[in-house]
């Protein structure tokens, strides 16, 4: 409960930077979903395609996006946001005037529920830090269905 005048912050609390020290730099990696097109049909039924991209980073670093569930695209359709759609985001932190590479494998699947889902796409992004934003389309080897992604590895105090 908020009480004026009572102090409500921790007890080591301060703003100021943090622990990186003079010697690291920290960056924010993100990959943003901007687009998605398919002009093939790959429903059966000639329904709705139901797309999800994975994202596989070192270790067991993995995510998802959606979530949970799928996008769902006719044919000829694109899938666009307002908002950035973020499908992977990190934090690294390297000694200053050394670079790190970061490899991640992007993949667009189709959700099908008679069979396996289908792997459609599969592209490795390489990412050199520091790095200025970049585009990528990930697409199949028919360039029927891509996703555009962007790229972003910003320095950052945090």
């Amino acid at each position: 409960m908020y009480v004026k005048g009572k102090k409500t912050h921790a007890t080591d609390e301060s703003f100021t930077q943090d622990n990186v020290g003079k010697e690291k730099e920290r960056f924010q990696i993100s990959l943003d979903l901007l687009s998605l097109k398919t002009r093939k049909d790959y429903d059966a039924l000639g329904r709705v395609g139901e797309f999800y991209l994975r994202v596989d980073g070192d270790k067991m670093l993995k995510s998802r996006y959606p979530h949970k569930g799928v996008i769902k695209l006719a044919k000829n359709q694109v899938f666009t946001s307002k908002a950035d759609m973020t499908i992977w985001s990190e934090f690294k932190t390297v000694r200053k005037g050394k670079s790190l590479t970061v490899n991640l494998d992007v993949i667009l699947r189709e959700k099908d529920h008679l069979k396996k889902d289908q792997e459609i796409a599969k592209e490795t992004v390489e990412i050199q830090l520091p790095e200025k934003t970049r585009y990528v389309i990930v697409q199949d080897k028919d360039e029927d269905t891509k996703a555009k992604i962007r790229i972003q590895a910003t320095r950052t105090r945090y």
